[in-house]
């Protein structure tokens, strides 16, 4: 399996990519705002590049989030067929559903399973 990986990071938020059995996954931690929304672009912008069917984001490890992490989901879900999202924390998960993103990604409270079924 080729192992790409990029850190991209400010001092409350880092944002890596990296491909697991052929997937691509986004992993942020930290709090994604207005301020920090520019990582998490950068980063989707550059997976997408490689035209993935399925790309999955993880904001497990995120503490906050607001609707600036909205719109930079938002323009890769209107890029891939399938944008799945990881997330576990209230935070997260009061945004999206707030937000009605919720119906529109489909959220896994895992990795293992946003990615199941996918190996390629």
């Amino acid at each position: 399996m080729l192992e790409q990986q990029l850190d991209r990071a400010m001092p409350n938020c880092t944002v890596r990519g990296s491909w697991q059995d052929g997937i691509p996954v986004i992993a942020v931690t930290g709090e994604v705002d207005i301020g920090t929304a520019p990582l998490l672009r950068a980063e989707l912008t550059s997976q997408l590049a490689q035209s993935p069917v399925v790309l999955v984001v993880d904001l497990r490890e995120v503490t906050f989030f607001d609707s600036s992490g909205i719109g930079a989901l938002l323009a890769a879900h209107r890029r891939t067929a399938d944008l799945r999202v990881v997330a576990d924390r209230a935070p997260v998960l009061r945004t999206l559903h707030y937000a009605g993103m919720d119906t529109v990604f489909r959220v896994h409270p895992t990795l293992a399973a946003a990615l199941a079924g996918l190996a390629r």
